[in-house]
């Protein structure tokens, strides 16, 4: 059983949780400034977003034989929910990664990335961010059932956010926006013969996962000279524990091969959650994908993480492209 089979390839190039925890963040950063204005309401607030997330990769083996080039762009193209606070826009992302594997069982990788946002506050202003970074991963199938996906990235940026305040005016506050990012899972796969639950063709991957973020915001004048970092402070925290399991159809190359997947989210920490109350999540996907020659692969998945509270949440349609060359 090869890193792929073993579900470990999937966490690594996967970049639900990631990108739900960037929402989040965001959102939560807009509602806090809005509910703390003068007069502004302090109850009634919610968040949603629906988002199609187009990736696309490609991967150059080198003549080591040992160790591939990654070349990687992800479009992100956000439509948030009808609530009092709306986000709406696109979130572009590359990254260069190089990936060594010592052995059969284990991937290393080392990258850089640049990324780009463009969200409009809808009805009251806008945000942009532009931002770059670096990025190690750690892939290992440590038993004949479990591996281990791991990673972490820092990311330098700026932040310029402009809101109306009056008729003709705006408030523009651009400020240093650095985040810390990282995140393991732990991966179970079991098979029919392992697992009587398991059908006879399928593989089940339990998965176990954290994450965790730090943002570091830089304290500066906005064009009121009001000086201020964040809307809660110079730092953010915000991280997530998770258990999914993911049942996949194992197939031929040039088959479609079905998956679903079902679990729950809980939030340990959220600095954001003054306005919106909701900790943990219900989460539903399901998707097809094929795996063509050389190891190019297509997938098109559907993933959703809906607030037991019914606060908030967010789903994605994201249509893969991954090509082997």
């Amino acid at each position: 059983m090869n890193l792929g089979q073993a579900g470990l390839m999937r966490s690594f190039f996967e970049n639900d949780q990631f990108g739900s925890v960037q929402w989040r963040i965001g959102q939560g950063r807009t509602t806090v400034g809005t509910a703390t204005a003068p007069g502004a309401p302090t109850t009634g607030y919610a968040d949603g977003t629906t988002d199609v997330i187009v990736p696309l990769s490609f991967m150059h083996m080198l003549p080591d034989g040992r160790s591939d080039l990654l070349f990687s762009l992800r479009g992100t193209f956000a439509n948030g929910d009808d609530n009092r606070v709306e986000l709406d826009g696109e979130i572009m992302r590359f990254d260069l990664q190089y990936l060594r594997y010592p052995s059969a069982n284990t991937m290393l990788g080392v990258g850089a990335f640049v990324e780009q946002t463009n969200l409009e506050i809808v009805g009251a202003g806008s945000i942009d961010h532009d931002g770059g970074g670096i990025r190690v991963d750690l892939l290992n199938k440590f038993g004949e059932r479990w591996g281990v996906a791991a990673r972490a990235e820092y990311s330098w940026g700026d932040t310029t956010t402009q809101v109306a305040v009056g008729p003709g005016l705006k408030l523009r506050h651009a400020q240093g926006d650095d985040r810390f990012y990282t995140q393991a899972e732990v991966i179970g796969t079991f098979h029919h013969q392992d697992l009587g639950v398991a059908p006879e063709g399928w593989a089940l991957h339990p998965i176990l996962g954290v994450q965790y973020q730090r943002n570091f915001l830089e304290e500066t004048a906005d064009s009121f000279g009001e000086v201020s970092s964040g809307v809660v402070g110079d730092t953010e925290d915000y991280g997530t524990l998770w258990g999914h399991l993911r049942l996949e159809k194992e197939i031929r190359p040039g088959s479609a091969s079905p998956n679903l997947l079902l679990g729950i989210e809980h939030e340990y920490v959220n600095d954001l959650d003054l306005f919106v109350d909701e900790r943990t999540y219900a989460v539903l996907g399901a998707g097809v994908s094929m795996t063509l020659e050389k190891g190019s692969r297509l997938e098109l998945s559907y993933t959703r993480h809906q607030g037991l509270q019914d606060n908030r949440s967010n789903q994605a349609l994201a249509a893969i492209m991954s090509w082997n060359f």
